[in-house]
């Protein structure tokens, strides 16, 4: 068979979310306890993470919600702080994985259709391909608060292929979530490939529904799969 769109997800595909995210708020507690936060590394750590698990990632208030929830009074200096040291190693920390941008490129030099499809906020997610370095390089970018999605949807999956101009039998979706986008890929029709990477790489499929027809460690194996499926009929 001939594939011809492959479509991404961004987070622990195309860079190392989770190292990132795991680096920023440890930093980001450093940084508060060293302007007076009155608790240790590791039990302020383990807190926020608590905290993020419960308000979600996109919330906005998680340092507010940290000293509320240790019984302290709101203090802008120790927020101002945690803030900075965030934003500061989340910049440093993104950065693609070492073969994400020659597996892009050699894939459109080959005159594969590219394309994203994520959740999240949109302004973010844009950011981020920009500073990875990605964003001209795919024919399609769709993220879901863009089409007023909060999560990922059979949909989305669509709407990317329609302007790619490719069948869902023809196009590849790769990403390291199976539960949250593998599992929305293999209800649009596509041929759903899982990159072991970042903390999902434990994950395990909660319905059959989510399972990926291909499971590669590295982006640049995407061409082991692309030979097997070509060269079957």
């Amino acid at each position: 068979m001939k594939v011809k769109a492959i479509i991404f997800d961004i987070e622990d595909t195309l860079y190392d979310a989770s190292l990132q995210m795991r680096m920023a708020r440890f930093n980001a507690i450093r940084a508060m306890i060293e302007s007076g936060l009155p608790i240790d590394l590791e039990n302020g750590y383990k807190k926020l993470e608590e905290i993020v698990n419960r308000y979600g990632p996109h919330y906005n208030k998680h340092f507010d919600k940290l000293l509320e929830h240790l019984g302290l009074k709101w203090n802008p200096r120790v927020i101002a702080a945690g803030v900075l040291a965030y934003r500061e190693t989340s910049q440093a920390y993104l950065k693609p994985f070492p073969d994400t941008m020659p597996t892009i490129i050699k894939l459109r030099d080959k005159g594969y259709k590219l394309g994203v499809v994520s959740d999240g906020i949109a302004v973010k997610e844009w950011q981020k391909l920009i500073q990875l370095g990605l964003h001209h390089l795919f024919h399609s970018v769709i993220i879901s608060e863009e089409y007023g999605a909060k999560e990922l949807n059979s949909e989305l999956f669509k709407k990317c292929l329609k302007e790619l101009n490719a069948e869902p039998s023809e196009s590849i979706y790769v990403s390291s979530r199976l539960n949250r986008a593998i599992l929305h890929a293999n209800k649009a029709g596509l041929i759903s490939v899982r990159l072991k990477k970042g903390d999902h790489y434990v994950e395990e499929p909660k319905s059959i529904e989510a399972r990926a027809k291909y499971e590669i460690d590295n982006l640049s194996q995407i061409f082991d799969v692309l030979e097997i499926l070509e060269s079957s009929r």
